[in-house]
């Protein structure tokens, strides 16, 4: 009887530790590659439906110049320099459907993970929707607020002709540019211009004129980009603009002649907005 129980207690254990091993193999084993399975095939869908995208980026426009405010009624004695670039990032959405459907039209748009790097610390850095009407001209902006700018969207021809352009509007077609600011405010204060028939334009020259280095004022702008397109689908588009002041030809002063104007060439596939959902 003693044999008997010894051997009752012996298979127990052994169930016990066929148990714990099935267990180990299903968690180390069978689950790790069940999960490889899954990431894989998500990952093979993700490559798909990304591979012809239905919304890119057509081109970027960044118009560079500056702007002066004289604070002594005239008389040049106390001048405070901002400078500022427009960007205009235009959207194509007929790449891979070639008529307006509900897939490549956009019921809502945002900007979101805002970033700027600058060399230069002096001066209030501003970044925010533009209405498109001031385009090339100094307008002061206020901030984004919440690390977020959030569009308007318009969905039929009365609703455009409505639209306040002062706020934040994108067309659902993607008919117009997505119109942004960029503002370098008051990064020179309290300036004096020497000679009594002085003059000063208000653009880039000021810049020279004040022995600004545009090397300093080269800035690093990150965004995304987020839109939903009328099935429900989102999709992003994450950018890292160079906002570099200078000309790429020989001999051209870039922003010091006044302004600057650079398309930025969107044809790399990192310019494509990829489908999250």
């Amino acid at each position: 009887m003693e044999k008997k129980r010894i051997s009752r207690k012996l298979l127990l254990l052994i169930d016990v530790l066929l148990l714990i091993v099935s267990i180990i193999a299903y968690k180390y084993i069978y689950k790790v590659e069940t999960c490889k399975l899954i990431y894989a095939d998500q990952t093979e869908k993700f490559v798909a439906q990304n591979a012809t995208p239905i919304f890119k980026l057509d081109k970027i426009v960044l118009y560079s110049s500056a702007n002066w405010i004289d604070n002594s009624n005239g008389k040049l004695r106390n001048i405070d320099i901002s400078q500022f670039t427009d960007i205009e990032i235009f959207i194509n959405n007929l790449s891979k459907i070639d008529k307006i459907t509900p897939e490549n039209t956009v019921s809502k748009l945002y900007i979101d993970n805002i970033s700027i790097q600058c060399e230069e610390e002096n001066g209030e850095k501003i970044f925010n929707y533009k209405n498109p009407f001031y385009s090339g001209k100094f307008v002061d902006l206020n901030n984004y607020d919440n690390d977020k700018i959030i569009f308007n969207i318009p969905l039929s021809n009365e609703e455009n002709e409505n639209s306040n352009y002062d706020e934040s509007t994108f067309y659902t077609d993607c008919s117009n540019p997505i119109s942004l600011g960029y503002i370098n405010k008051n990064l020179l204060t309290g300036c004096m211009v020497d000679g009594t028939n002085a003059s000063i334009s208000a653009n880039g020259t000021i810049l020279k004129m004040a022995g600004v280095d545009v090397k300093e004022l080269k800035s690093v702008i990150k965004f995304s980009i987020h839109l939903i397109n009328n099935y429900d689908e989102e999709f992003v588009c994450n950018l890292e603009i160079n906002n570099d002041l200078e000309s790429e030809t020989e001999g051209d002063e870039g922003i010091y002649s006044g302004n600057i104007i650079k398309v930025i060439d969107t044809r790399d596939a990192k310019y494509d907005f990829l489908k999250i959902n």
